[in-house]
């Protein structure tokens, strides 16, 4: 049900090339472009997930620390790379952002500023929000360091105010080397 409801703003966007014709329109080739690049970037984010992933677990077998990766950010547990040193959460912010913008396609495309398919968009959304909250915990009781990286990245959209995560990896290796 809930994919089905999700995907219903392409019903309308389908309706409305009946109205209007199938002719694309500025709008059309803003919001196409758009989602486009979200699942560019959602893309990049699962890659460098599995990546960070693989050389986590090929490191905890041979103790070897993968190229491209550090011996702490593999000690960490979870992945504070590339996208992940600025959202905890890149893809999942991305995958929902897919879903609203084709939300928000039907309704420019139908010159509305809401109808009836924000349902599965909504619901969708709270899907997230849900599934996130449970695995920010389990995280969080996983992994030690992991509070500390709630509290300088932001969930899914980059925190503007505060440490960040590469001055906080800054200070804690400033503060490692005074201790040696």
């Amino acid at each position: 049900m809930l994919l089905w409801s999700v995907t219903t703003p392409t019903y309308i966007l389908l309706l409305a090339t009946r109205v209007m014709g199938p002719q694309l329109t500025n709008v059309d080739r803003f919001f196409a472009l758009a989602i486009f690049g979200i699942i560019a970037i959602e893309y990049v984010a699962d890659e460098q997930q599995w990546r960070y992933q693989g050389a986590k677990y090929s490191y905890r077998e041979n103790a070897k620390v993968p190229s491209g990766h550090t011996q702490r950010a593999l000690d960490l547990g979870f992945n504070t790379e590339g996208l992940w040193k600025y959202s905890r959460h890149p893809n999942f912010a991305c995958e929902q952002a897919v879903w609203f913008s084709f939300y928000q396609w039907a309704c420019a495309d139908t010159l509305v500023p809401y109808n009836w398919t924000v349902v599965g968009a909504i619901s969708y959304l709270a899907l997230f929000q849900g599934s996130t909250w449970l695995t920010e915990k389990i995280t969080a009781e996983k992994y030690a360091e992991y509070v500390a990286y709630q509290e300088r990245v932001g969930k899914f959209v980059p925190s503007l105010f505060g440490e960040g995560w590469d001055a906080y990896e800054q200070r804690v290796e400033k503060e490692g080397k005074k201790g040696k």
